[in-house]
């Protein structure tokens, strides 16, 4: 799932952190099989592949002042009202899930900066 808002004629990428949107996307799946087996089974696109034409990118956690702080006014944002984030993410990790996501996601873990 892709969170992107238009601005004018272009659009912004809502960015979230690897680790957390993996577990936001296993619990919306309702597919509860096991973390690592759905992982295996459905392998949620990178975001660096998502928003990769995207013309500005800002982080889930802090859109709200990302889009005040680039002055980006964004009508919109309807997609993002009903999004949180996910509470006690990390408490979903086991340490082979932890490796698990980061070999799948490495990419986006280093070009947007999160860590565990």
């Amino acid at each position: 799932m892709s969170l992107i808002l238009q601005y004018e004629n272009e659009t912004i990428g809502v960015v979230r952190n690897p680790y957390e949107r993996i577990i936001a996307l296993y619990q919306q799946s309702f597919n509860f099989i096991g973390l690592d087996n759905w992982l295996d089974k459905y392998k949620p696109e990178l975001q660096t592949v998502l928003y990769k034409d995207c013309a500005h990118l800002i982080r889930f956690e802090a859109w709200k002042q990302e889009l005040e702080f680039y002055n980006l006014d964004v009508k919109d944002t309807s997609i993002l009202k009903d999004e949180e984030v996910t509470m006690m993410w990390d408490s979903w990790y086991t340490l082979k899930t932890k490796s698990h996501v980061y070999e799948l996601y490495r990419k986006d873990i280093t070009v947007y900066g999160y860590s565990f």
